[in-house]
C-alpha cells in the first residue's frame, strides 16, 4: 500500500503538506537550530549539500514521509513533522515533529498533531504510531500524554548530551485509543 494523499490542507493557522524542493533551506535552517539539534538523537549540524542528498533520500522512500506546517497568512515554516517505519502489513509508524524555536508553546504542534495522526488513523488506517522523546523533556511528554500517547519503557542511556547518557522514554498510541481521546 502507498500513502493515501492528504484529504485536507492543514488546520485553521497551519498549512500542511508534504516537503518539496522549495522547504530544504528552511528546514534546514530549523534543523541546525540548537534548541531542536539538543532534542534529536543526531545533533550533528547539516549542510546544503547534506540537506539535498537527505531530500532526495527521503522524496523516493517508500516508509518515510516528510510534512511541513506553514503559516497560513504569511507562508513561513512553523513545523516540520516525520513520519518513519511506515509497516502497512502490521499498521505502524514511528512519528515525531520539529517546531521552530518561534513558535514552540503556541499550540502548533498540538494543531499538527492532530492534523496528521487523524491522517494516520483515518485515510492510512494505521493501527499504532509510536515515537520517543528524551526523559527530561517533561514539556514533550506532557503534549503526549495529552494526546493519548502511553509511556512504554525506557531506553537507558541511549542518548549522549551535555557530557552524560540519558535514558529515552518511548511512548505509543493506539488507533482505539486516538479516538476515543478525540472525544
Amino acid at each position: 500500500m502507498t500513502m493515501p494523499d492528504l484529504r485536507s490542507n492543514g488546520s485553521s493557522r497551519l498549512f500542511i503538506r508534504l516537503m518539496e524542493q522549495k522547504d530544504l533551506e528552511d528546514l534546514r535552517i530549523l534543523h541546525n537550530q540548537d534548541d531542536v539539534l539538543l532534542k534529536l538523537t543526531d545533533p550533528a549540524h547539516v549542510s546544503e549539500v547534506q540537506q539535498q542528498a537527505w531530500f532526495q533520500s527521503a522524496s523516493i522512500s517508500k516508509t518515510s514521509r516528510r510534512y511541513v506546517g506553514r503559516l497560513r497568512d504569511t507562508n513561513e515554516l512553523v513545523a516540520m513533522f516525520r513520519v518513519d517505519s511506515i509497516d502497512f502489513i502490521n499498521g505502524n509508524a514511528f512519528v515525531g515533529c520539529d517546531v521552530m524555536p518561534k513558535y514552540q508553546r503556541q499550540g502548533y504542534a498540538t494543531e499538527i498533531y492532530h492534523y496528521i495522526l487523524d491522517y494516520l488513523f483515518g485515510a492510512c488506517r494505521l493501527h499504532r504510531v509510536e515515537l520517543v522523546t528524551l526523559k527530561d523533556n517533561e514539556q514533550a511528554q506532557n503534549l503526549y500524554k495529552k494526546l493519548g500517547f502511553t509511556a512504554e519503557g525506557e531506553r537507558r542511556d541511549a542518548i549522549f548530551r551535555d557530557g552524560l547518557y540519558k535514558n529515552l522514554v518511548a511512548m505509543g498510541l493506539l488507533s482505539t485509543e486516538w479516538q476515543a481521546n478525540k472525544k
